[in-house]
Formats: C-alpha cells, sequence, structure tokens
C-alpha cells in the first residue's frame, strides 16, 4: 500500500510539474487601449506607448477664453469674449439634395471662427416640406418663425441652399450662396464689436423650462434705430433622413440614413422679430439692457443638445449687430 501510495505521488507530481509550462512570464508592451500600439497580450506597461494626437484635442487660438496649451489639434469649438460675433442663418430643406455641402461649409466656419459664428438653421420652403406617406420625410421641421423669415428674405424663392450672414443685403439681396459665405464672415469679423451680449441661463430638468437672462451692452452709440432683439431656441444632433445628390447608396440611393440636422431653429422665445430695446431710436454707448424670457422645451426636444441664441438688429434694415449662443444646460 506504501509503494502504491508512493506511486500515485509521484505522478502527481510529474503532472504538476508538466502544467508549469503555461505560465508565462511577465510580457512587456503597451497596456492602455487608447494607445494605437495596444498590446492585450502585454502583461507589464514598458512605455512604449503611442497615442493619435487627435486625442489630444482642445482650443489653440491664444486669446480665446478655453485656449489649451496641451492641445496639438484644434477641436473646433473655442469660446470668446468681448469680440465681433455674427449670426449665420443657413435655410435648408431634408429633400434638398444640395444642402449637405452649405452644411459642411457652415461646420467649417464654425471649425474656423469657434463660437464667433452664431449659427441657425432654418428648415423652410418646398424641400423643407414634410411627406406624411414617406417613412423618410415625414417629420415637419418647420417653424412659424421660420417661415416667416423665408418669406421676408425670400431664400427658397432663390433656390436652396442659401443663408443669410449677419442679415446683411448684398448686391441688392439679402440670400448668400454657401460659396460666399466665408469671404463675408472673415471681413464681419475683422470689424470691432458695436455691441456685446451676454446671456446666462437656468434650466429646470422637472418643469423642461429654460429661463434666459439677456444683457445687451452696447460699446459704440448705435444710430438709425429702432433697435430689437430675438432670442431663439436651436437643437443639434437631430437625426433623420437627408436627400444628398452627390450619393448614389446601393440600398437607399441618395438619401441618407441617420444624417444629424444640426443648429435646428425650433422656437422664438420673444415672438417672430422680437422685442424692441433701448426706447427710441438709438443706443447710447456704455448702455446696458437686460431682457428676460422663458421657455418651455416640447416634449420631443433634447434638452442637452438645445442652445439659447440672442441678436441684435436693427429694424429698418433687419441687419444683426451682435449675435451669441449658450447651451440650455451649462
Amino acid at each position: 500500500m506504501t509503494n502504491r501510495i508512493a506511486c500515485i505521488l509521484a505522478l502527481l507530481s510529474v503532472a504538476l510539474l508538466s502544467s508549469c509550462d503555461v505560465v508565462q512570464p511577465p510580457y512587456y508592451g503597451c497596456i492602455d487601449p487608447l494607445a494605437e500600439n495596444f498590446n492585450p497580450d502585454a502583461t507589464h506597461d514598458d512605455g512604449s506607448c503611442v497615442f493619435d494626437p487627435s486625442l489630444f484635442k482642445g482650443c489653440m487660438d491664444t486669446v480665446a477664453t478655453n485656449y489649451d496649451p496641451a492641445a496639438v489639434v484644434g477641436d473646433c469649438h473655442c469660446i470668446y469674449v468681448g469680440v465681433r460675433k455674427l449670426l449665420l442663418e443657413e435655410y435648408t430643406g431634408h429633400t434638398c439634395g444640395n444642402c449637405p455641402r452649405a452644411a459642411a461649409e457652415l461646420k467649417s466656419l464654425i471649425c474656423q471662427w469657434g463660437d464667433r459664428v452664431v449659427p441657425i438653421a432654418v428648415h423652410a420652403g418646398f424641400f423643407a416640406l414634410p411627406q406624411p406617406g414617406s417613412s423618410m420625410y415625414a417629420p415637419d421641421f418647420r417653424t412659424p418663425e421660420g417661415n416667416a423669415f423665408n418669406e421676408l428674405f425670400g431664400n427658397s424663392a432663390q433656390g436652396l441652399p442659401n443663408g443669410l450672414v449677419d442679415r446683411k443685403s448684398i448686391g441688392g439681396g439679402y440670400p448668400q450662396g454657401h460659396t460666399s459665405w466665408a469671404a463675408q464672415v472673415s471681413a464681419i469679423l475683422a470689424l470691432p464689436p458695436d455691441a456685446l451680449i451676454d446671456i446666462q441661463n437656468t434650466y429646470s430638468e422637472a418643469s423642461r423650462t429654460v429661463n434666459a437672462s439677456i444683457d445687451i451692452s452696447v460699446v459704440s452709440a448705435l444710430g438709425d434705430g429702432p433697435y430689437l432683439v430675438i432670442v431663439s431656441l436651436t437643437e443639434d444632433s437631430i437625426i433623420g433622413w437627408q436627400k444628398d445628390y452627390e450619393l448614389n447608396d446601393p440600398v437607399n440611393g441618395e438619401n441618407i440614413e441617420g444624417y444629424a440636422h444640426m443648429h435646428m431653429l425650433r422656437r422664438n422665445f420673444n415672438g417672430t422679430w422680437g422685442e424692441q430695446v433701448g426706447g427710441g431710436g438709438s443706443l447710447a454707448a456704455g448702455q446696458v439692457v437686460n431682457v428676460s424670457y422663458s421657455l418651455q422645451l416640447d416634449g420631443l426636444w433634447n434638452d442637452r443638445q438645445c442652445n439659447v441664441v440672442a441678436y441684435l438688429y436693427r429694424e429698418s434694415d433687419k441687419q444683426v449687430i451682435q449675435a451669441e449662443i449658450r447651451p440650455v444646460r451649462e
């Protein structure tokens, strides 16, 4: 019996020793999953990790309030104070097959200028008409305010896409093609501000109500008034369909599924044409005017993707003097 036990113990010892060959010594490599050369088999970091520079994004403009000295790639989200900003209204529609080019140009300008370009996308005209019998284009993204703007400025009548840059009349007309936006934006933003706008938002999640307090500070005397302020609500990243004439998808043809509609005008806080500020026909340098408005968000709107846009304009020619944008939820 003793010999049999000894034999069994010997066999177990051999089995245990033979199992040792599956135990690996420490394997060195890059163990950070964010690195380009991440090695899932490595057990110990050897300091060899290489990171994509795009991971270190941030605002690279030294005059912006959110300048990040560690950034090596711009993130298109620079924030500025005390400078001229402009309103860029993109007139569009979900069945406008050329409109994605204008949307791309607007995105490029925002990336270049940060929040000095304040965007609103106005869905109006024939290409914004809903198609109730369609599974793609049934939503109605039009608004009463956008329809009124479109009627006055004549955007859809000229043919979409086009837009308004500070609602300036150029060459006798308001709507401007998207290929001309960059030059106009550059020229306007080279000017000093005539007024500054500050927006402070408070949001009640329970009632889905945003309260916007807006200070308008006049930098240079403004005559030829009166002047009015419009406060709007926009929403980003509304996923839906969009027609694109340059697309030739084997399944959907010219139709983009999962298109992100950005900067969409949802509603104004204070009526279509806003409210007069400062009383009479002029605003004095150094004058500060405060206005406050509230708006309850529709249940279908994503409060985390909504922004408050405020802009001051001259009533006689509708030209925008200054604009500002702030998220509903800071």
